[in-house]
């Protein structure tokens, strides 16, 4: 088990100006020592400039009068800062510490930072470095003489900086929203105590989107119609959010059946994208295939065919040819005839469908980029595929899509996901 250390980390001014006269050292140490005392500290890191080192020297004196020792190795260690006005120096030199003792050290310490004294630059650096590593910050308090705190008046504050770790954490939420990491989303908004926070709000439009990524459209439905959209956390995305909602109402409570079909396939192609848009270019690919085959099935349903159970009497009054339907005839299994995508654009072909049409003029191109499909991993194959497979193949199918409906575009548009705004002042904070 790891022995548990308490450390101190303390910031150790110059005094009053650099050319301090002792006496303004050896009343810096006292305060230092007045803390230290209070805190009680196994061990303690002093952050120091040369022109401080006086001060330290003071404060073992101080022990020393106490018939206390302190050793250097043993008691405390001093890490020197040498640009005590650079916020990068001090923050580095803090962060090589929090490392040193918080990550790589065999024991568990559990650091407290004390940013009271030092200049504003060492205090600003040190409170940055404890928020970014969740570690207590401190400050000293007290009755305050020409600036500093009087001698036996010192208080012990612990700075309570919950706002703003969820303020920072909410802007990570936004990010990861952005990048369709809806779950991750939900979770860091779970651990969020800011009550002004509408989390519940925030989680619902996390879990909306996670389902409508899976998919799940009627979760997500019920989820996004929660959500209150006239939140300030929300405000930058509201209208897309309520393009979104309207795009999944079609999908849920439509009764329109082509309407319907339509925006489900507009989602698949969108989610495609998505997948595109993270590099996953098989699975992208396999979600355009869904889509391309789904294509295909909506037309076929106006001609009041199915793919899995095709009807040879709509056939026969449509004028298809006996040769086609011989040769699906030749396919029937258990009273079924069932086809699959290349079938659906061949039948379409035979009923003059002007999907049928395309299907048949870029048969070539069409027969590479299945060929491809089926080769990927996530298909037949073992090949990967890259995004230039995805471009020609995202082409075809949302030209297909086009043809199929003339309000395509819509509809690829209301189920586009709603983005944050990243470089709203939110995230600045």
């Amino acid at each position: 088990m790891r022995r548990r250390i308490k450390t101190l980390f303390m910031t150790v001014g110059t005094g009053v100006n650099p050319n301090s006269d002792e006496e303004s050292y050896q009343r810096l140490a006292k305060g230092l020592y007045n803390s230290i005392n209070k805190i009680s500290p196994d061990y303690i890191v002093f952050f120091a400039s040369e022109i401080s080192m006086n001060t330290i020297d003071y404060v073992k004196e101080l022990f020393e009068a106490d018939d206390d020792i302190f050793i250097e190795g043993e008691d405390y260690e001093i890490a020197i800062l040498n640009d005590i006005d650079s916020f990068n120096d001090c923050f580095e030199t803090f962060e090589r510490m929090v490392w040193k003792f918080n990550i790589l050290s065999k024991d568990k310490h559990e650091i407290i930072m004390d940013y009271t004294s030092g200049t504003k630059t060492m205090s600003a650096a040190m409170a940055c470095c404890g928020m970014f590593y969740s570690v207590d910050l401190i400050s000293v308090t007290g009755d305050r003489k020409n600036g500093t705190v009087s001698l036996g008046t010192e208080t012990i504050k612990y700075q309570n900086l919950y706002k703003v770790y969820d303020k920072f954490s909410l802007m990570r939420v936004r990010n990861y929203f952005n990048a369709n990491r809806f779950y991750t989303a939900s979770e860091i908004l779970e651990k969020i105590v800011d009550e002004s926070i509408h989390t519940e709000d925030l989680i619902n439009l996390s879990n909306a989107y996670y389902a409508w990524d899976n998919m799940d459209f009627d979760v997500a439905y019920d989820f996004l119609t929660k959500v209150d959209l006239n939140l300030f956390e929300l405000n930058e995305i509201k209208d897309d959010i309520k393009i979104n909602l309207k795009a999944l109402g079609a999908i849920v409570r439509s009764q329109h059946e082509n309407l319907k079909n339509c925006y489900i396939l507009a989602s698949l192609i969108n989610n495609s994208i998505r997948r595109a848009e993270e590099y996953k270019y098989d699975d992208a690919i396999a979600r355009l295939y869904r889509a391309f085959e789904l294509i295909a099935q909506i037309r076929l349903a106006t001609y009041g065919l199915t793919s899995s159970d095709i009807d040879v009497n709509i056939l026969l009054d449509k004028n298809v040819s006996p040769e086609f339907i011989d040769s699906l005839e030749k396919t029937r299994d258990e009273g079924k005839i069932k086809i699959g995508l290349i079938k659906d654009y061949e039948l379409l072909a035979e009923l003059d469908d002007d999907l049928g049409k395309y299907f048949a003029e870029n048969r070539h191109s069409i027969n590479n980029i299945t060929i491809k499909r089926n080769n990927s991993i996530l298909a037949h194959g073992l090949e990967s595929l890259d995004k230039e497979d995805f471009d020609q193949f995202e082409e075809l199918v949302e030209n297909l899509a086009r043809k199929l409906d003339k309000d395509m575009g819509k509809f690829l548009k209301e189920t586009r996901f709603a983005k944050f705004d990243l470089k709203v002042k939110m995230n600045e904070i």
